[in-house]
């Protein structure tokens, strides 16, 4: 498994496209990443994963 870090733009802006970070991990570890960390209310991410989750994983919020 490798460490990734998700830099996710555009959320959590002024108000707008609001997403929970709790909301947020969760649907990566139900999307099977490990180790999930989120970054205060930024969008910033950091997870393992092996390659398999990494090219099949779409997720439209």
């Amino acid at each position: 498994m490798k460490k990734y870090i998700a830099f996710l733009r555009g959320i959590n802006i002024s108000g707008k496209n609001k997403i929970r970070m709790s909301d947020l991990k969760l649907e990566l570890e139900n999307a099977g990443f490990t180790q999930v960390s989120t970054y205060l209310n930024s969008g910033n991410v950091t997870f393992l994963s092996d390659d398999n989750n990494l090219k099949s994983y779409k997720k439209e919020f």
